[in-house]
């Protein structure tokens, strides 16, 4: 058991680990699996959730520089989530470890 805490422990401060909620990761891995344009209100749909729910996910990976958030020239009300770089990195590597 202590080998499992030394584990978990040096994998918290490592440069790898981040804070994600499953909501979080299922949100980024449909704006990076999936062809877009993702709107909040089709992002909520696709998952069973209300907006709201979509706007803090999104709002946790902007800051973390995974995704991004674009709102239509034609609509201002409608907002598109996108992956970066850095997200569709994050989806692969755990993807594939």
């Amino acid at each position: 058991m202590a080998d499992l805490v030394a584990a978990c422990t040096a994998f918290i401060h490592s440069p790898r680990y981040f804070d994600a909620t499953p909501h979080q990761l299922a949100l980024l891995g449909i704006v990076c699996d999936q062809s877009g344009p993702h709107k909040v209100k089709d992002l909520a749909r696709a998952m069973g959730v209300a907006k709201p729910v979509i706007t803090r996910a999104t709002t946790k990976l902007v800051d973390m520089g995974f995704v991004r958030r674009d709102r239509s020239d034609a609509d201002k009300r409608d907002v598109f989530i996108s992956p970066t770089d850095g997200g569709r990195a994050l989806r692969e590597e755990l993807a594939h470890g």
